[in-house]
Formats: C-alpha cells, structure tokens, sequence
C-alpha cells in the first residue's frame, strides 16, 4: 500500500519537538509495510527531500520563508489571516501537485494508494483535490485533530468542512467528540459497504468514519519508575493560550502555601513572557523548561509527582496518553480524549475547562493520596501504541481500496 501523508508541518528530526506525533505516525505505518512519503510545506531549517527515522520527506515553497516558518511551527491558523490568508492559496495548489504526483506515480506498479491529510483544513482539502488529481486508483482520507474543528465557526467554514468531509474517502478522528462532530456534517457516516462482485457498485452516500487516536511513542516515554514523593506537579505542551497554562497558575495560586506544590512547565511559545508575568503576580514559583526533544520528554514524566493537562480544547490529548503510559496520575480538564482514558479517581482525575477553583480542588485531592497512586488500576483503559494504530489505519486503506 503506497500512503502520500500531507501534513501542514512535520519534524525536522526525530529531536525535533513540534509535532513528534506525526513522525510517530509515519513510521508506525511504515514498521506495518505502508510505503510511506509525507508531503508538507518547506521548512526553513530542513532539506526539500530528506528522510526522518526512515521516512521519505517532500517539503514544498509557497511563501517567503517568514511565513513558511510560522506555518512550520504550528502557527497556521494564525498565520493565514487578514492579507496573510491569500497565502494558503499557492500553499493548498502546490501540495495538491506534490501530493498527486507521488501517488500517481507509486499507483503506476498498481499499487493502491491513498493520500491521508491531517487536519481537514488546508491538508485534508489537499488530499481530496489531490486524490481527484491522481486518478481512480487512489483514496482518500481525511484526519480531524481537534483545532481544525474548533476554528469551523462561521457558515462559510462549515460549508466547506462540509464539501471536504463528503468527498473524502474515509474520514479519521482522533476522539469520539470528534467522530460526533464529523457526523453531523456527512450524510450517512460509516458509508456503504461494496456490494458483490457481480452486482453493480452503488453511489456511496458518505465516507467511512473511524475513530484512531495518535500513537503513544513508547520509545519516549520510557520504563515505568516509582512516582517520587517530592516531584514536581508537570504540564506539557505549547505555551499557548488554548493550553490552558494561566488556569493552572491560578490553581496553584488558590492552593495554601504549605500544600502549594512545585509546578514544573514544558515548552515553549508565544504566551511564555505572559505565563511568567502572571507566576510572579500571583506568588506562585513556576520552572519553565522550555522546549525539550521527544527523546527527553520521558525525563520529565519521570520526574513528575503527576501530570497535568489543564487545556480549554484539546482534539486527542496525547499529554494524558503518554503520561499515563509512564505510570503517572493525571489531573486533566474533560476535553478531547481525556475521558475515554482517564477514570477519575482510579488514575487521574477530571475537571471541567477554565475553572481553576475545581482544579486546585483536583490537584490537591491528588497531591494527598498515597505515594503509591502513581501506577495506573489495570481497570484503566490503555493509550494506543504504535502497532495498533497502524493496524487500525492499514485495515481502513484495506477497505478503500475494495470500494
């Protein structure tokens, strides 16, 4: 099975810490025997062709290289507005041609292929342009993260997640929210199953619908450890204001100052110098490491007394997935996939979003419980690892290519 993978952004290496997911991912498909190519915008820091972790990469130019830059940081949906915005045009007409080249070209040994865009918005576009443009041995699929369903607001958005989602092959969420989302833009979810040989095939009235969460990258997370006694309480992720990091500051902040645990956050982006203003406003001493490798990130799961994933939107959560891997507690907001992986009380415990009166309450429940609450109830349900996502996505290529 040939797979063309169009994403807006794709790391550099396997050190690179934006996106690490999505290198997770390919090379998931690949160990499974996908032959696997990502197609995705230039980066200023990384060759036009090269491989990460074996896998081929295919960057393409659309724009200056300040622009390209953003957009390679995860910032599109920033990026692309105002005057900026005519900027996705060159973006979505240059990788619909990458992308239908390379499955045009793999699809010529008559071999199935598929072109699978992240984020319905610009790379699922792609990949239904591109799969029209590459003829009718390749599918399509379409993988909803969560930010593109969030910024789907107006009229004008939903009408064209609408004409993307309906012409896509197969559609993948990331959550069950999610898949809830999709359906109530197709007709007919799930799509119709090929008829006999011998009968003729009717029009399908919508494109399959899975749920497949992204990969836990074991290989980073590491060996589950003892929890220490006296680690710090950890968050993870892109300082940004949909991260929910202010809320945890002023948990912690509520907390008294004899329960008031240290609070460790990893990453970095442009709220950074609003994070620290506000820790120091609020009295309450924050560590904030910075951007650390995926090979590092265990470290500091290690490190962790728990983990938490205070958020305002998230489509997956992949944090939690990872944390709880490790053998850690977590103390989410009930937002993305949090619920379908955390059972409050038995190993983690769930808030709802932007209420830092609840999460202090949840910190401090957590905080007070048995050192040893760290390891997970095996009633718990268990994040998805590499093997059984790919597995999950090579029998859903299987199934399009018999449509």
């Amino acid at each position: 099975m040939r797979v063309v993978l169009v994403t807006p952004g794709f790391p550099t290496s396997l050190d690179d810490h934006h996106k690490p997911f999505l290198a997770d991912h390919a090379r998931a498909l690949a160990v499974a025997g996908a032959d696997v190519t990502v197609v995705c915008p230039a980066h200023p820091g990384a060759a036009r062709r090269h491989e990460v972790g074996g896998v081929e990469v295919r960057r393409v130019r659309f724009a200056p290289r300040r622009i390209e830059a953003r957009v390679a940081l995860g910032e599109s949906y920033r990026v692309f507005s105002g005057l900026s915005a005519l900027w996705v045009i060159p973006m979505i007409a240059r990788l619909t041609v990458a992308a239908a080249r390379q499955a045009r070209d793999r699809a010529a040994d008559d071999r199935a292929a598929v072109i699978h865009g992240h984020w319905w918005f610009p790379c699922g576009l792609v990949a239904v342009a591109g799969s029209a443009a590459a003829g009718r041995a390749t599918a399509s699929v379409v993988q909803i993260h969560g930010s593109d369903a969030a910024v789907t607001t107006r009229a004008v958005h939903r009408w064209l997640a609408r004409r993307v989602l309906r012409r896509a092959g197969a559609v993948v969420a990331v959550s069950e929210d999610l898949r809830d989302w999709a359906s109530s833009l197709v007709p007919r979810p799930g799509g119709l199953h090929p008829p006999p040989s011998s009968e003729p095939a009717p029009h399908r009235a919508g494109p399959l619908l899975r749920v497949a969460s992204m990969p836990v990258g074991t290989d980073r997370v590491g060996p589950t450890t003892p929890t220490p006694t006296d680690g710090p309480v950890v968050a993870i992720g892109r300082l940004m204001t949909e991260k929910g990091f202010d809320v945890l500051i002023e948990a912690a902040a509520l907390l008294p100052p004899d329960e008031r645990p240290d609070v460790a956050i990893v990453g970095d982006g442009p709220d950074r110098t609003l994070l620290q203003a506000l820790a120091v406003r609020r009295g309450v001493t924050v560590q904030f490491a910075g951007a650390v490798s995926p090979g590092d990130i265990g470290e500091w799961y290690r490190r962790a007394r728990l983990v938490c994933v205070p958020s305002r939107r998230e489509g997956f959560g992949l944090i939690i997935a990872e944390a709880l891997a490790s053998g850690r507690w977590v103390v989410a907001t009930s937002v993305g996939a949090a619920p379908q992986f955390i059972n409050d009380g038995t190993n983690g415990r769930l808030v709802p979003p932007d209420d830092a009166e609840a999460l202090a309450e949840a910190l401090a429940d957590a905080l007070r419980r048995d050192n040893d609450h760290g390891a997970p109830s095996t009633n718990a349900p268990t994040p998805i690892g590499p093997q059984a996502h790919a597995a999950t996505l090579m029998d859903l290529y299987a199934e399009l290519a018999e449509i």
